[in-house]
């Protein structure tokens, strides 16, 4: 059973920042896998050390758009990543620590996501259909 599961409301209208959030619940939900199949201990890492790089790729993506348009919230919004970034990074010095991590992580990566596109990701999107509309 997948903890993250893609559907409309999620979508920007954002091709390219769609098809990421996309690979992120895909990256949540193999790392949820990793948990329920016993594989945690091979699998964790890896996931893990996926989804924080492509967090980062996306981030930057996301806040290249932003930057662009000139969007008045962008260091809160740079804020909110820096913060999910830092909890995963965190995560991984613990797993080479060798604590535990359990599969709550991957329910907390998902309920972040989901909440920050709602949310963050939207407010940004409202503000650029805004700019586009009193341009044209």
């Amino acid at each position: 059973m997948s903890v993250a599961i893609w559907s409309a409301k999620y979508e920007t209208g954002i091709a390219e920042i769609d098809a990421q959030h996309k690979h992120l619940f895909e990256a949540i939900n193999t790392l949820a896998a990793c948990f329920r199949d016993g594989t945690a201990s091979e699998g964790t890492r890896e996931a893990l050390g996926f989804l924080n790089r492509y967090t980062v790729d996306h981030f930057y993506t996301e806040e290249e758009f932003m930057r662009v348009v000139g969007y008045p919230t962008l260091a809160q919004h740079q804020r909110e990543h820096t913060d999910l970034l830092t909890k995963v990074q965190n995560l991984l010095v613990k797993l080479d620590e060798g604590f535990l991590i359990t599969g709550d992580v991957a329910s907390f990566v998902a309920d972040w996501l989901t909440h920050h596109i709602n949310e963050a990701d939207m407010d940004y999107v409202r503000y650029l259909k805004a700019k586009v509309a009193h341009l044209g």
